[in-house]
């Protein structure tokens, strides 16, 4: 089943809107101020590109998702990620990380979502949040990732779906389109957050645990409401993320001129 995305992306403190007719309805959803004060400048780690082309074939960065039985994830805990809309002080983000070995654009991200207290559909979740930060600390400033963050809409625009091939009981596998933000290689942590109303009635969200991972991952709650800003949780949350190669330089460069050594020899 097909759900829409959203068309803000945010590398850093920038806010880039693709796709203007919905402009004023995002952000009277999201909130101007709660996106403008929670974003954190960039330096050069994370890059917007928009003339993003057909994908190819895509690289594993990190799955800890696993088998789409739902093994890996049967029997495990969820951990609270959520964007509570009125609620904000209770915004919480579940955190894992990965760590990529050269420059990459990212292609993809998926979560195995589920919840509680109220939750029973995922379809009344406004949007979700998938954010990159720099570290655990950074999350406990904004559960807005200071690296890159896009906020995508359900039943909007392409961009967000969720697998009918997804056997996981009780949770549902959603991904999301990441195109137009690449990373630096370096180490990350990737969490996703869910806008869910709770005061319209429906209950909170988490992210499933893994039986996949190094049970490195944590919560940050930046006001502290829940009794915490940042836990280690000790959990593996099931995250995947995918993307393709950066070139080097070098090789654009070489590219280049095979292209004008080519145009050269028709002519």
């Amino acid at each position: 089943m097909l759900c829409n995305r959203q068309n803000l992306l945010y590398i850093g403190g920038a806010i880039t809107l693709r796709g203007a007719t919905r402009r004023e309805e995002i952000l009277r959803k999201r909130g101007r101020e709660k996106i403008m004060n929670n974003k954190i400048s960039l330096g050069m780690v994370a890059v917007a590109s928009f003339a993003v082309g057909p994908i190819a074939s895509a690289d594993v960065i990190m799955n800890q998702i696993g088998s789409m039985d739902g093994a890996n994830t049967a029997g495990q805990n969820v951990s609270a990620s959520q964007d509570f809309d009125v609620y904000g002080a209770y915004d919480v983000v579940a955190i894992d990380d990965f760590t990529i070995g050269s420059a990459m654009n990212l292609t993809s991200a998926s979560m195995v979502l589920s919840g509680w207290n109220g939750f029973s559909d995922p379809m009344n979740i406004t949007g979700y949040t998938v954010s990159i930060f720099s570290s655990v600390e950074a999350a406990g400033n904004s559960i807005y990732g200071d690296i890159a963050s896009i906020y995508l809409i359900n039943g909007v625009d392409p961009g967000i779906s969720y697998s009918p091939m997804w056997g996981g009981d009780g949770s549902w596998l959603v991904s999301f389109d990441m195109s137009g933000v690449s990373l630096s290689a370096g180490s990350y942590w990737i969490g996703v957050t869910p806008l869910n109303s709770y005061a319209d009635g429906n209950g909170q969200t988490g992210v499933v645990a893994s039986d996949i991972g190094d049970n490195s991952g944590a919560q940050a709650n930046p006001t502290g409401a829940f009794g915490f800003i940042t836990q280690a949780t000790g959990a593996n949350y099931a995250y995947s993320l995918e993307g393709t190669g950066v070139p080097a330089p070098g090789a654009l460069v070489l590219l280049g001129l095979a292209g004008i050594a080519s145009r050269r020899r028709r002519r």
